[in-house]
This record gives structure tokens, sequence and C-alpha cells, in this order.
């Protein structure tokens, strides 16, 4: 029965995922239109409503082959793979912190998933336009504070918040001012920032740590592959956002092996 339960636990967050990144869907483009984020989805291209039955989370875009119902222009590939990705998100958070046990469980399942989704929403931002909504950053890392250090108080400080907003603003801050923005936009420190105030001192080290492994060796691929050059700018907030989930998922190994070096 435990099985059963866990199985049907896993579909439905597979499946409430998806819907929140369809919701992610709507947030990244009104965003970038500054457009209302109330009344009906529409066809970028010729500004119909989408039908209901359209709107399936995944499943839509390929049932329509990837192109509008009406006026058949290409569907961007941002909306089933932002919405596969928060499917996926919802499921990895339900697995390791099952809702249904505790309220401690509870809050550790809804803080992990919305701060995945909203990080989410950053790296298909800065993917699709190589750019930051800072007014949303400043938002969501406010909200994120709030819910840890109200929900959270056992895992989570003030004074470990105010350090990680230092440590992520600065450290990116410093590098956007030393290179003059040809090391990475204006929108990266404010990203530093949301993570250190959310995730605090030193799961913030682990970020950074986490963010400059994988990104060297993506880098060092895009180079050799030809994919990029000397002075093209790589979008930096994917690295961030694979960087802050890898301290959620593994902060407490990494808090285990340092201990050890210490010791």
């Amino acid at each position: 029965m435990g099985i059963n339960m866990t199985v049907i636990g896993g579909i439905l967050a597979f499946c409430c995922g998806s819907v929140f990144g369809s919701f992610a869907n709507v947030l990244i483009v009104r965003m970038k239109d500054a457009s209302s984020l109330w009344g009906r989805s529409r066809c970028v291209h010729c500004k119909v409503n989408i039908r209901p039955h359209h709107l399936v989370p995944i499943l839509s875009w390929f049932v329509l082959g990837g192109r509008c119902a009406d006026c058949k222009k290409p569907i961007h590939a941002q909306y089933p793979i932002v919405e596969f990705a928060g499917a996926l998100l919802c499921l990895v958070a339900f697995l390791r912190h099952n809702p249904l046990l505790d309220a401690r469980e509870t809050y550790a399942f809804l803080f992990e998933f919305f701060f995945a989704l909203d990080l989410l929403v950053l790296v298909a931002f800065d993917l699709r336009w190589r750019l930051l909504p800072i007014e949303f950053m400043i938002g969501s890392g406010f909200v994120f504070f709030l819910f840890r250090a109200l929900l959270m108080p056992n895992v989570f400080s003030v004074t470990s918040a105010m350090l990680g907003v230092v440590v992520g603003a600065g450290f990116l801050g410093a590098q956007v001012l030393i290179s003059r923005g040809k090391w990475m936009g204006m929108g990266d420190p404010w990203a530093g920032a949301l993570i250190g105030a959310t995730l605090g001192w030193p799961l913030i080290a682990y970020v950074l740590y986490a963010t400059y492994i994988i990104g060297g060796i993506v880098a060092i691929f895009l180079f050799i592959g030809g994919f990029a050059k000397r002075g093209t700018r790589v979008p930096f907030a994917p690295f961030l956002a694979i960087g802050a989930m890898f301290a959620i998922w593994f902060g407490a190994q990494m808090d285990t092996i340092i201990g050890k070096m210490m010791s």
C-alpha cells in the first residue's frame, strides 16, 4: 500500500508540476512583454485565444505539431520544455520530501519546488532573451526569505541570509565591475542576492563552487565544439540555478565532507 501511495503521489506531483510549469511560461512571456497576468492565453502571432483543450501541459504542443492551431506558425519550444522541467522538479521535491508525512516535510516540499520553479523562470528568461527580470528576483527573494524565516526556522537564520546576500551579490557584482559588464550582465548579481537570501551561508558558497565548476566544464565544451568563441557571453543563470539545486540536494553531504576535512 505504501509503494502504491508513493506511485500515485509521484504521478500527481508530476502532473501538478507540469501545470505550474505552464503558469511559469505565462509568467515568463508576460513579464517580457510587460503585460498583465490576467486574461486568456493567446497565440503570440495571430493573437487568437488558445482553446482550453490546446492548453494541456506538455501534450498539447506535440499534438499540435509545435504550431498554432489557427495561423500554423511555430510555437516556441520553451513551452513544453519548461512544463516538463516543472513536472520533474515537482516529482523530485515530492520524492525527497513527502508532504503527507508532517508539517516540516510539507514546508520543505513547498520551498524546494517553488524555489526550483522560480529558478526555472530565470533560466528560461536568460536563455531566450539574455536578460533577467530584476523586479521579479527582488520580490521572490523577499518571499522566500520570509517563508524560510517564519516556517523553517530550524534550518534557517536571518544572519545566515544576510551573509548569503553579501557573498552572492558581492562576489558576482565585483566581477561585473571589474570586467565592466563583459563577463556577465547586471542581472546576475541580483540572482546571486536572491539565492543568497534564500539559502544563506554556507550554502551560497556551495552554490558558487558548483556554478563555476559546471560552468567552466560547459564553456570548455562550447569552445571545443565551436559553439562559442572569445567574447561570447554565455547565459549565466542556468549555471547559478544548477549550483543552487546542487546546494539544496547535496549541501548536507558537503557539510559532512568539510567537517571531516577540518577535524
